[in-house]
């Protein structure tokens, strides 16, 4: 049985554990290697998309068909009036229609194309009038955004390492007010409400000045796969009626540019992915209740300092005693619990502090112990 000195062993290291536990996710140092588990998990964890969501992609051969972009707005209002008579659920715009076009007649043609349709959004996202300068929201010209079903921001959550893992999905200068793009669409139809969303909460953003923009509702994605995983449909061959009728019917649309000379590439942990192709992964998941809500700090800590608890308890037990056989099983369950929680429940909890601190305790008592007669523990 363990001693008093053994257990007075075992609650200093569990308060010290607990301290360590605390700078080290304050501090973020483990954020790398706890992204790298992330996208490991994530890359067998992949899903195969329904064909509820499809992508119409302002492609090469749109652009070789076409000609260069930007094109007259003219153009997005016959493809807006071919959705319509496709039969299509709705369609989220990730095209920018920010500044009046040259000829007025192109704009009023696409805002009747997108009253007539009743089931458009476009995009809204923050930029500065000048380098340094303050943000401002850029909506569509009032003649068009008047008359869209919805806005949504198309904000991108890129990490310090330039990767993109997961979504906001709400935003907004001053106040994330704005849902995502994907969430517009879907409650254009009823099938996400704001008082339900998953994801983790900015606990400052009430407090926020009007002149920054916030963000809220923190998700990590489960992508479908490398970008090619969804539906899509050549903005040209939709135009010019090419598409049979059952590829688009009743689908969710979303329009979006895929060619790579256009800019609109980001870089997910296994692939460049065209934003719409995100904006997709974001839709499919939000549809099917598959986006991650990571841990908030207080929730970490708890389940982390719990987890400390584990090999102060084994030490000293016939077999596993003060050997490596303890860490590997203590690490095995830190490991197991946090996939479990991912794959199980969708909330994901970064384990890597936990097995820092583990390891730190593992050798602090080796050292401490190592004089004592294992039959006085």
């Amino acid at each position: 049985m363990p001693t008093t000195f053994a257990w007075l062993v075992r609650g200093m290291l569990w308060m010290a554990g607990t301290g360590l536990l605390v700078l080290l996710i304050v501090s973020g140092v483990t954020v790398p290697w706890d992204n790298a588990l992330y996208d490991l998990n994530a890359r067998y964890w992949r899903y195969t998309p329904d064909d509820h969501v499809v992508i119409v992609a302002i492609d090469a051969r749109s652009l070789d068909e076409i000609g260069r972009f930007p094109w007259p707005r003219s153009v997005h209002a016959q493809l807006i009036d071919r959705l319509s008579a496709y039969g299509v659920r709705g369609v989220g715009m990730d095209v920018t229609m920010s500044t009046p076009s040259n000829n007025p007649d192109d704009d009023k043609q696409v805002a009747a194309a997108i009253q007539r349709n009743g089931k458009v959004v476009l995009p809204v996202f923050a930029e500065s009038v000048s380098l340094g300068g303050q943000l401002q929201e850029a909506l569509p010209v009032s003649s068009i955004g008047q008359n869209v079903a919805a806005l949504g921001q198309v904000d991108v959550a890129k990490d310090n390492d330039e990767q993109v893992r997961g979504a906001y999905l709400k935003a907004g200068l001053g106040s994330p007010y704005w849902p995502s793009l994907a969430l517009a669409l879907l409650q254009l139809g009823n099938h996400a409400s704001s008082s339900t969303l998953p994801g983790l909460h900015d606990p400052a953003h009430n407090d926020a000045s009007p002149y920054l923009w916030m963000r809220d509702n923190y998700v990590l994605l489960r992508y479908a796969g490398r970008a090619g995983a969804f539906g899509r449909l050549s903005y040209v061959d939709v135009l010019n009626n090419r598409v049979p009728v059952n590829l688009l019917k009743d689908r969710w649309v979303l329009v979006g540019a895929t060619a790579v000379g256009l800019g609109d590439i980001l870089q997910t942990p296994d692939s460049p992915m065209p934003g719409v192709e995100y904006q997709a992964n974001v839709l499919e998941s939000l549809e099917r209740g598959m986006l991650v809500t990571p841990l908030d700090f207080l929730r970490q800590l708890g389940l982390g300092a719990a987890m400390l608890t584990l090999p102060l308890l084994l030490y000293g037990l016939p077999g596993i005693g003060r050997n490596w056989l303890l860490l590997l099983i203590s690490t095995a369950l830190v490991l197991a619990v946090s996939v479990s929680m991912l794959r199980g429940y969708y909330l994901w909890w970064p384990p890597v502090s936990c097995l820092a601190v583990i390891a730190v305790e593992f050798v602090a008592w080796q050292l401490l112990m190592r004089h004592r007669r294992p039959t006085r523990e």
